[in-house]
């Protein structure tokens, strides 16, 4: 399972980050010129602000879906679900080139299944989705559309039988992309297009369960 203990930058930037850092040195070493070392240097400070990675409050409300990854909310709409053949809520989310793209858990649960492109999907753009299963059995889809840099490089760190804290980070998204999260179609949404949320803290949706022991006591109360 992931470790919840992480730097501030993410390490998968960290061999990129070193490379930099050895070519200033350098420049500054054998005098290659203040343009050479002023575009270096520019650069190193663009990617330590791309690949930051802060921590994240994940919200104590155990029926709580977060969002998986920074982005904007686009679209919120009734779907069939192809991974897993049933209706639900879709709420996709776009990422921009600004935003933090590790990937997180939206809930707690186990990982029941992982797939690298849709069923019978032609189109150009690979895909990839994971299962999570919480204890209560909801089940929760997300669907990652890769782009160019995500396709060659996307990270996911976790098997199929492992379990996931809620919140909990387990990819990496290089430059971001789009993501689609399906839920139970009796999810209480709490989102709408144009809210912009954050990973492992932005809530997105309320998973509803029926209030077992209210059940209980109204038979009760009605044989009574």
């Amino acid at each position: 399972m992931p470790s919840n203990t992480y730097p501030f930058i993410a390490r998968e930037g960290w061999p990129v980050l070193v490379l930099l850092i050895i070519f200033f040195v350098i420049a500054q070493h054998y005098h290659f010129g203040n343009t050479v070392t002023v575009i270096d240097a520019g650069l190193l400070l663009v990617l330590v602000f791309l690949l930051r990675d802060p921590r994240q409050i994940v919200p104590s409300s155990p029926l709580a879906i977060v969002s998986p990854v920074h982005g904007t909310v686009i679209a919120v709409e009734d779907v069939s679900d192809p991974w897993i053949s049933r209706q639900a809520r879709s709420i996709k989310i776009r990422m921009s080139l600004f935003d933090i793209y590790s990937l997180r858990s939206p809930t707690e649960g186990k990982i029941v299944n992982q797939w690298t492109r849709q069923p019978d999907n032609n189109g150009p753009k690979r895909q990839f989705a994971f299962r999570v299963r919480t204890d209560e059995g909801d089940e929760i889809v997300v669907v990652i559309y890769l782009n160019i840099f995500g396709s060659l490089l996307f990270r996911f760190y976790v098997h199929s039988g492992e379990r996931l804290g809620h919140g909990q980070r387990c990819g990496y998204l290089y430059f971001g992309g789009m993501i689609d999260v399906l839920v139970p179609q009796n999810c209480k949404i709490m989102v709408k297009p144009g809210d912009h949320i954050q990973s492992g803290s932005g809530i997105i949706a309320h998973l509803v369960h029926a209030d077992k022991t209210s059940a209980v006591r109204n038979d009760t109360h009605s044989v009574a």
